[in-house]
C-alpha cells in the first residue's frame, strides 16, 4: 500500500464505511443497476475493496471497484479466474456487458460475476483446518498458471523497509496522545525485531497468491463444494505469505483478546500439513524460518498505516491484541513450528 491512498484502513473489518467504496445508494451505481437488470432487487454484500451488489433476478453480482484498479488489472484477474475454473475450482464467473467484459462507473471500472450461493464457516479450528487445504488446493492450481498480472497498487504485503518508511508518519499523529504514543513506541520496537528476523523474498519460493484467505473468501458452496472469493489482493508474493497471513487472523479470531501464550500452538502444524497435503509440495526449510515472522508483520502493516487515518490514536489504541499476537511471535520464533508433542 502507498501512503497517497491513506484510505484504506483496516480494510479485514469489511466495514463500508471506507470513503473510497462506492455506495450503492449512489446515483451512478443506481443507474448502472437500472440499465444492467432493472427487475433485480440490490443488495449490497458487504467488502471494501469493491462495492458488491448482488442482482438477484439476474443472478448476478455487480462489482464496483475503487478507483485506482486499474482496467488492465481487472482483465488479468479476470483470466486468471477463468483458468482457474478450467482447473474444476469454483470461482465466481465474469460475465460480459453489452460485450464489454468490463464498463465504467463515473470515475471507476466495475464488472459483474455469476452469484455463486454460499456459506461462511463459523471460526472454529477445524473450519480454519479445512480453509489451508482449499488454500493448498488453490495454490497447486494458481502455481500451474502462466499469466501476466499487474501488481496491485493496494496489498495487504509489506516488507519491514515499508514499515519503517510509513511510521514516522503514525507516530507523527499520535504524539499528543499518551497511551497511543505507547503503542507507537511499541510499535517501532517490534519492527526492528521484525527486521532481524525477516526472510527476503528472493530466498523463498515465490508465485501467484491469493493475498486474502479467510473464511470470509474461501466459503462453502450449496453443493458443499469450495468456492473462492475475491482475488483483489492476488500477485506475486511468497508463497508462505499466504499461509502466515491466515494464520495471524485465525489466531485473532480464535484467540480474541486471551495472552497468545494460552493458544494451542501445538496444533498449528495440522494446518500446514492440511495445506502441503493439497498443494502437493512441502515448505522448504527456509519458509518455516519465515513462517513466525511474516504472521507477526501482519498485525504491524495495519498499525504502521494508522497514522494515514482519520483517527491514528483511536486505530493503535484498537490494535493492541493483534499487537500483543506479533510481539508473542517474534519472542518465539519457533512457535509456528511445533510438533504434535509441543516441541520446538
Amino acid at each position: 500500500m502507498k501512503p497517497s491512498h491513506p484510505r484504506l484502513r483496516a480494510w479485514w473489518t469489511d466495514d463500508p464505511a471506507d470513503p473510497g467504496r462506492a455506495l450503492l445508494s449512489d446515483p451512478d451505481v443506481q443507474k448502472l443497476i437500472a440499465a444492467i437488470s432493472p427487475e433485480s432487487r440490490a443488495t449490497d454484500l458487504g467488502g471494501v475493496m469493491s462495492l458488491n451488489v448482488r442482482l438477484d433476478a439476474a443472478g448476478l453480482v455487480l462489482r464496483v471497484h475503487q478507483p485506482f484498479v486499474s482496467r488492465r488489472r481487472m482483465l488479468a484477474l479476470q483470466k486468471v479466474r477463468r483458468a482457474l475454473a478450467r482447473q474444476g475450482l469454483l470461482v465466481p464467473t465474469p460475465v460480459q456487458w453489452r460485450n464489454a467484459p468490463v464498463f465504467a462507473c463515473r470515475d471507476r471500472w466495475a464488472e459483474l460475476e455469476t452469484y455463486l450461493p454460499h456459506e461462511r464457516l463459523a471460526p472454529t479450528f477445524d473450519a480454519y483446518l479445512w480453509m489451508f487445504g482449499a488454500m493448498g488446493a488453490l495454490h497447486r492450481a494458481l502455481a500451474g498458471l502462466d499469466l501476466e498480472v499487474p501488481r496491485p497498487l493496494v496489498a495487504t504485503y509489506a516488507p519491514p523497509g515499508s514499515l519503517r518508511r510509513w511510521l514516522p508518519v503514525t507516530e507523527a499523529a499520535v504524539q499528543r496522545d499518551t497511551e497511543a504514543a505507547d503503542v507507537a513506541r511499541l510499535l517501532r520496537s517490534l519492527v526492528r525485531q521484525l527486521r532481524q528476523q525477516w526472510v527476503p523474498a528472493t530466498e523463498l519460493p515465490v508465485q501467484l497468491v491469493h493475498g486474502d484467505v479467510r473464511l470470509s473468501n474461501v466459503c462453502r458452496s450449496i453443493e458443499d463444494r469450495t468456492l473462492y472469493l475475491d482475488f483483489g489482493f492476488l500477485a506475486q508474493r511468497p508463497r508462505i505469505y499466504d499461509l502466515a497471513y491466515a494464520m495471524a487472523f485465525m489466531l485473532l479470531a480464535l484467540g480474541g483478546h486471551r495472552a497468545p501464550e494460552h493458544f494451542a500452538w501445538e496444533r498449528i502444524p495440522q494446518l500446514v500439513e492440511a495445506y502441503e497435503a493439497a498443494s502437493g509440495v512441502d515448505l522448504t526449510p527456509r519458509e518455516r524460518a519465515a513462517l513466525a515472522p511474516y504472521a507477526a508483520s501482519v498485525p504491524l502493516y495495519a498499525a504502521a498505516l494508522d497514522g494515514f487515518t482519520e483517527d491514528p490514536a483511536g486505530k493503535l489504541h484498537s490494535r493492541l491484541p493483534f499487537l500483543h499476537l506479533s510481539t508473542w511471535l517474534l519472542a518465539h520464533p519457533t512457535a509456528l513450528l511445533a510438533n504434535e508433542n509441543g516441541k520446538r
